[in-house]
């Protein structure tokens, strides 16, 4: 399972991030602020795909601590 950055309809949109299943299939959408999609971000930090790597580098995207 990874995640990808969704185009933006409007710039004032809040970033909508798509899980896509192994067999390729999105089955998930959601903001930054979704704790299933932070944790990956946690488990994942060190090697993030290029779209969302580029959001945290930019400051658009942050990892939340753990609670």
């Amino acid at each position: 399972m990874i995640y990808k950055t969704l185009p933006k309809i409007q710039s004032d949109e809040d970033q909508i991030y798509a899980r896509v299943d192994e067999d390729d299939i999105c089955r998930l959408t959601c903001n930054e602020y979704n704790k299933e999609f932070q944790q990956w971000l946690r488990d994942n930090k060190d090697s993030l795909p290029d779209d969302i790597q580029a959001k945290i580098d930019a400051g658009e995207l942050t990892i939340a601590e753990a609670n």
